[in-house]
């Protein structure tokens, strides 16, 4: 039948008054004709150049292009700019000198090299441990032996690190690897023990 309204969603029949379809619920109310608009003139567009890809340097804000791997104004390679390390602060040797004499390390720490200083610090307490506790023991042959080992050590370990703190801010090296002085703490506090137990052993004999 001509006549017949049908939903123009799913095709089921409706009534000619229904606003709503009674299977898929879709809208039948008839949406009104917009007024029309006058056409918007086309505006002149001038070509904007497109700005090349660059990447910033962290050291001196110079823009380089993305291809390049240094800075062609002072030089920072991209990678170090991608790993986002930034350099310690250029210390004073005589600055990390002063400050490793306050206490073994702390002139590391200040140039940035704080797990070595950490080793040599815990050296110096261990060897200056003995020393005090030999010290204070009853006096044999082998506690004075272990005293003036254990005082030789602190001493070296408080100047030497004193020392080695100083070249480091100059731009030197280390004098020992912290992996040779940890081996070197054990081996101490294991020759410790042994000469403090053969000193009680002797003590209790006497």
């Amino acid at each position: 039948m001509s006549g017949e309204r049908r939903c123009p969603q799913c095709g089921a029949l409706v009534a000619d008054e229904a606003e709503w379809c009674g299977q898929c619920f879709v809208s039948l109310r008839v949406a009104p004709t917009p007024a029309p608009t006058s056409p918007v003139p086309d505006l002149p567009t001038e070509d904007v150049p497109l700005m090349d890809p660059y990447w910033p340097c962290g050291a001196c804000g110079g823009r380089n292009p993305i291809e390049a791997d240094t800075c062609a104004t002072c030089g920072t390679p991209f990678a170090r700019l991608m790993r986002g390390e930034s350099e310690p602060a250029a210390v004073d040797p005589p600055s990390a000198l002063k400050r490793s004499l306050l206490f073994p390390g702390l002139g590391h720490r200040l140039v940035g090299r704080g797990a070595d200083g950490l080793a040599r610090g815990v050296l110096f307490v261990i060897a200056s441990a003995m020393a005090l506790l030999t010290g204070l023991a009853n006096r044999n042959a082998i506690t004075t032996v272990t005293f003036v080992v254990f005082t030789g050590t602190a001493i070296a370990a408080y100047v030497g690190t004193a020392l080695e703190a100083k070249r480091l801010a100059a731009g030197g090296g280390l004098l020992v690897s912290s992996r040779a002085l940890l081996w070197g703490v054990v081996g101490l506090v294991v020759v410790s023990l042994v000469l403090l137990a053969v000193s009680v052993v002797s003590t209790v004999r006497g």
